[in-house]
């Protein structure tokens, strides 16, 4: 994990829409946490060279997740994975809520956020 302090100026818009990418990812509805920041991304991401960095990241993020969580799915269904799969689940839903809220907190200050076990899928 990195902090990276913004030089110019961020509006206070543009840190509450960074803020709202990362808060999508607390939203416990099926497809919501990948919605809301790519929303935010396609929206207001050319209006902003800080909100298109991160809803991206956010959205790289919750897209790891995602994957992480299918393979956990899968291994499911092998005697060796339950036990692996559900301590997996557990793990990654906590990182979930607490990178989520870290992230919403730094943006909301002015800062970018880079979310660990990130697989940045979308450039």
């Amino acid at each position: 994990m990195e902090e990276i302090k913004i030089q110019n100026q961020i509006s206070s818009r543009e840190c509450n829409l960074a803020m709202i990418s990362h808060l999508g990812g607390l939203v416990p509805v099926p497809w919501v946490p990948l919605i809301v920041p790519f929303m935010v991304w396609i929206l207001k991401g050319d209006d902003s060279e800080f909100v298109n960095k991160q809803a991206r990241e956010a959205l790289n993020f919750q897209l790891s997740i995602s994957i992480y969580w299918s393979i956990c799915f899968f291994l499911i269904f092998t005697v060796i994975g339950i036990p692996i799969a559900v301590i997996a689940f557990g793990v990654f839903i906590i990182t979930n809520i607490i990178c989520s809220l870290k992230g919403a907190v730094r943006t909301s200050k002015g800062l970018e956020y880079l979310y660990p076990m990130n697989l940045r899928l979308i450039h």
